[in-house]
């Protein structure tokens, strides 16, 4: 992701930021504000059906709007607008998202080795994906290869089950099938057991 702080700012405001690996990225969720907060919210991870208290979750409805997100910080540099980029890995926000602030990401303080939580763990089981033969059957050459260059991404994204928590427990419904836009694709797929099946990808990227 690429964090373009406003002209006001030039290099100096980030003099010394390499010298830290990672950072925090507090943003706001300008894209969830279509929809209002909940005091009670039903975590994926709970499978859908339990609540916990907004301040208990990440959930991106929020009663303040901000989000917080830790991110390898890879350079900084001066575009040709004279304004100065952040180029960060692994951010957690979209395209246009507004930047609040960053802070640097601080070993000795922010890990804390004892931390634990009860449900919110990172020992998720991950679906095997495969992509049926005739998967790409609706694209031309030329969307096959940019296919191909977000295959990874799509792929990842699938192994992470972006189901409804409350329909992973379902697997093995007869010809029940799930879609969602990933990159410039619309892709499809059918769940059975722990093997996600890509069974159709389509595109509005233009044709040869």
């Amino acid at each position: 992701a690429k964090i373009i702080l406003s002209q006001q700012f030039s290099m100096d405001s980030v003099r010394g930021l390499t010298e830290f690996s990672h950072l925090w990225v507090i943003f706001s969720f300008h894209a969830a504000k279509c929809q209002s907060w909940k005091q009670i919210v039903r975590p994926p991870r709970l499978g859908g059906r339990k609540g916990r208290g907004v301040f208990a979750t990440r959930s991106p409805f929020r009663p303040s709007g901000l989000g917080l997100s830790a991110v390898k910080l890879k350079c900084c540099q001066t575009n040709k607008d004279g304004c100065v980029e952040i180029i960060v890995l692994g951010g957690d926000f979209l395209d246009k998202t507004p930047v609040i602030d960053i802070k640097p990401y601080v070993p000795y303080a922010d890990a804390l080795f004892d931390a634990h939580s009860d449900w919110a763990r990172n020992d998720e089981k991950k679906l095997m994906v495969n992509l049926a033969e005739s998967a790409l059957d609706d694209l031309d050459e030329r969307q096959k290869l940019l296919f191909k260059q977000r295959e990874q991404f799509i792929f990842e994204s699938l192994a992470l089950d972006p189901r409804p928590a409350h329909e992973r427990c379902k697997d093995g419904r007869k010809n029940q099938s799930w879609s969602a836009e990933l990159a410039e694709f619309d892709v499809s797929w059918i769940v059975t057991r722990d093997i996600c099946s890509i069974i159709s990808v389509k595109t509005n990227v233009p044709r040869l």
